[in-house]
């Protein structure tokens, strides 16, 4: 994982959540942030460049240079037997800040300079009892350092990918939760709009009544999908029509077809399909083609970009749906529009067009024109 692509919260987030913290809460993600600028503890998480790791061992060789020089300034000041003063805290130190590489050069180099200079017999590397005993004492002790070392970084990569998991959950939750609250109001509005228009085409309670049931029931179905792309699912342009067509007993067959490329809608646009193609199954099973065994019901797609008057302009991508219905009654054109019409009209000037309903002696044709940005579901979904 890159570092611009961690969930991290944003500078702002971070100031807020640290005025809330206590002190030792708060000294705690400062500590955080400071081992977070040592190589050791970033390369953790992310792979050094070439050029990080070449300056790495260039600045741990500086120190094991230092660790040298002083070994031989304090040497006429020691009592025998502390041939390794510098070389411990200059191979952890470079381990600390460097990794492990670095630190392993160090020990290599320690142990050699040690055993030549400082370990009797001097400026000689003959091995005796004494000096062998003083290496692997050296390299024992060395290697215990390493290794708890080792495991701090890992522990320390272990609580980062932890909190970048918890920061990733959080966010998750918090886009879902608005999600749900965006759709709950869309829902809301569009079931106070189905009770306006019912009440305006319904000359009985009971009317009343079996049609906000019907379209109701729609409306469960589309949630159903809804429900499906919040756990990371995905819903198709075939799938959403085909969940608001069966429950009218209409199934994929010799009386519907379908015909179009794979779309994957987002969460915002399943209702508003659902009820248009829900009314206009509940129309061809009253009035138009499904009321005969022989009507059958093509619906095609297709996805089309038109340039604007600006040359320079982005093309627009619309989506243009066609419902056509043949082998019905002959069709005339009604004197009035009823509830099912204006419901469609309504209900399309959601996705940026109208829609066009033909109504040819063969068969009702409805063409719907949708913007593909506010119907496509993005990348991320």
């Amino acid at each position: 994982m890159n570092k611009a692509d961690r969930p991290y919260a944003s500078p702002k987030t971070d100031v807020a959540q640290e005025a809330m913290m206590s002190d030792g809460a708060r000294r705690d993600i400062q500590l955080v942030k400071l081992l977070t600028r040592l190589p050791s503890f970033r390369a953790t998480l992310e792979p050094a460049s070439a050029r990080q790791i070449a300056l790495a061992y260039g600045a741990s060789l500086l120190i094991e240079l230092v660790a040298i020089w002083a070994r031989f300034v304090i040497d006429p000041y020691l009592p025998p037997g502390f041939p390794y003063l510098t070389f411990f805290p200059a191979v952890i130190l470079t381990g600390f800040i460097f990794g492990m590489g670095p630190a392993l050069l160090n020990t290599v180099i320690s142990g050699g300079v040690a055993w030549y200079w400082f370990i009797p017999p001097v400026q000689s590397l003959d091995i005796n009892a004494q000096s062998a005993t003083a290496l692997i004492f050296f390299f024992i002790v060395i290697g215990i350092d390493l290794g708890l070392l080792r495991l701090l970084l890992m522990a320390y990569a272990q609580q980062m990918r932890a909190r970048e998991d918890l920061t990733r959950h959080l966010h998750l939750q918090q886009l879902v939760s608005e999600e749900v609250d965006h759709r709950l109001k869309n829902l809301l509005a569009t079931t106070s709009g189905l009770i306006s228009l019912s009440q305006r085409h319904a000359s009985t309670p009971e009317q009343l009544g079996a049609q906000l049931r019907q379209r109701i029931q729609a409306m469960g179905h589309s949630i159903a999908l809804l429900r499906g792309s919040l756990h990371g699912g995905s819903t198709s342009m075939r799938d959403a029509i085909l969940s608001s067509v069966e429950p009218l007993g209409l199934t994929l067959g010799d009386r519907l077809s379908f015909e179009g490329p794979v779309l994957r809608l987002n969460g915002s646009s399943i209702i508003s399909l659902s009820l248009i193609m829900h009314e206009l199954g509940t129309n061809a099973f009253k009035y138009g083609a499904l009321s005969r065994e022989s009507g059958r019901i093509r619906i095609h797609w297709q996805l089309r970009e038109e340039v604007g008057g600006d040359d320079e302009a982005e093309p627009t991508r619309w989506i243009e749906l066609t419902w056509e219905e043949r082998g019905g009654p002959q069709v005339t054109p009604p004197s009035n529009a009823g509830f099912g019409t204006e419901l469609v009209r309504r209900l399309a000037k959601s996705y940026g067009s109208d829609c066009k309903l033909d109504y040819q002696p063969e068969g009702l044709c409805v063409t719907l024109r949708m913007l593909a940005d506010t119907v496509l579901a993005s990348q991320n979904e």
